[in-house]
């Protein structure tokens, strides 16, 4: 009996699928002309661009060539091993090229924000545990995710934070200390602006989750949803909208950023 393709492995030969169809479309090549450019027949990369067939190594490497991908399609490789699932790949990829990042975090302090010893203790405390090597990739790429602060231009990064997340004691109070400490020291710089959204505000729209939007131009927007185990970049016009008017009603709910900088020093 063959092994049980599991749902992640599913969704990433569908990702991959997707890509692959787009390129070779931009490419104005047929299923035809690709099949034997990779030593394949029609009928698998029609498989393969339906997620229905897993893709080889060889054929991957063979049609990121032909079709000048320079190496998208190999880093999309379902084969290939991650420190951290394809979807966030990809949205780590635009939030590095993007102008504006938004972002509400409910429930910790947001990745781009958090110290080397907050991130080691959330990483730390996923379940089930990361081995020690795989947990040591998934800080270091949390923290190379940082150095869009140094890029020229610097994006412009607004952060809503809720004052759960600031209270949630990670890793002990001299942590914690330390990293209120870092926030505050992060947003003196001119194109960072960081607001609490207190207790006392009560219900609002965004408790069923995290919200982060990323402007990559004037005319291009995008929101990413993320769930246990998932993750999707949406560029539809409707829902980006409605999330920009959220995060919006989120500012006007959260204390002024010299407000909110006297409250994180407070604590």
């Amino acid at each position: 009996m063959p092994p049980k393709t599991s749902p992640a492995e599913l969704a990433a030969a569908k990702q991959f699928g997707h890509e692959l169809r787009r390129m070779r479309t931009l490419s104005d090549m047929s299923q035809l002309e690709l099949g034997r450019a990779t030593g394949t027949s029609k009928q698998q990369v029609g498989a393969i661009e339906r997620g229905n067939r897993r893709p080889s190594k060889r054929f991957t490497q063979l049609a990121d060539e032909a079709l000048k991908a320079h190496g998208r399609l190999q880093n999309l490789w379902p084969g290939a091993k991650r420190a951290q699932p394809w979807w966030l790949e990809e949205f780590v990829e635009l939030e590095a090229k993007a102008q504006v990042i938004y972002e509400f975090q409910p429930q910790a302090i947001p990745g781009l924000l958090q110290s080397e010893d907050y991130a080691r203790a959330v990483i730390g405390a996923s379940f089930p545990p990361l081995m020690e090597e795989e947990a040591q990739s998934v800080f270091e790429d949390r923290m190379a995710r940082q150095q869009l602060f140094n890029r020229v231009p610097t994006p412009l990064t607004l952060f809503i934070i809720d004052e759960g997340a600031l209270r949630r004691r990670i890793g002990g109070a001299e942590l914690m200390r330390k990293q209120l400490a870092s926030i505050v020291d992060r947003a003196q710089q001119p194109r960072v602006q960081v607001q609490v959204l207190p207790f006392e505000r009560g219900a609002h729209s965004a408790m069923n989750g995290p919200l982060v939007l990323l402007d990559m131009s004037h005319a291009e927007s995008l929101v990413y949803a993320e769930t246990p185990g998932a993750g999707q970049v949406i560029t539809d016009a409707h829902v980006v909208g409605n999330c920009q008017q959220q995060f919006g009603h989120l500012r006007s709910l959260a204390l002024s950023p010299d407000q909110s900088l006297e409250f994180i020093t407070s604590l």
